[in-house]
Order: structure tokens, then C-alpha cells, then sequence
């Protein structure tokens, strides 16, 4: 199998782990830090699938989807808090 599949699939692995069974376990710089790295290893293994992309590309393809991904994570999953979600008000 290709490496770019490899890297996906491992990075996805990890983001899928981090956002359902971690999220609420470490603290939030840590899960902020595991999500991103996750988003800029499915960017980068994708790029490495591509026949030739700039360097351009994969640049901006990694800073995307490592800003991208915990900001998903955040909007649809709550919040990346040890204590969970906070009461209002």
C-alpha cells in the first residue's frame, strides 16, 4: 500500500481517538495539539496521493486542515475541556 494511504489512515485514526475518547480526558492543549497534527497528517498523506503537487499546495494544505480540524471537532463535538461542557451563565 502507498504511504500517503498509511499516513491518512493513521492520522485519521488518531483524530477519530482524540475527538471521542480523549477530548474530555486531557487537558485542551494537548487534544488542540493531537487534533491538529491529525488534520496536517491527512493533508500531507493526501498530498503525498497527488501526482505532483507545489509546495505551495501542500503548505497550505496542511496549515488548512491543522487550523481546520480541531476547529470541526469544536463546533460539532462541544467543547476540548477535561471538565466537559460548562454550565451556562
Amino acid at each position: 500500500m502507498r504511504t500517503g494511504v498509511w499516513i491518512v489512515s493513521a492520522s485519521v485514526a488518531i483524530g477519530l481517538v482524540t475527538a471521542f475518547l480523549l477530548r474530555t480526558r486531557l487537558p485542551a492543549r494537548v487534544v488542540l495539539a493531537l487534533l491538529a497534527a491529525a488534520g496536517a497528517g491527512i493533508a500531507w498523506g493526501g498530498m503525498l496521493l497527488r501526482a505532483d503537487p507545489t509546495p505551495g499546495e501542500v503548505a497550505g494544505a496542511v496549515a488548512v486542515l491543522a487550523a481546520l480540524v480541531p476547529a470541526h471537532v469544536r463546533i460539532v463535538l462541544g467543547p476540548v475541556d477535561p471538565r466537559g461542557a460548562r454550565p451556562a451563565g
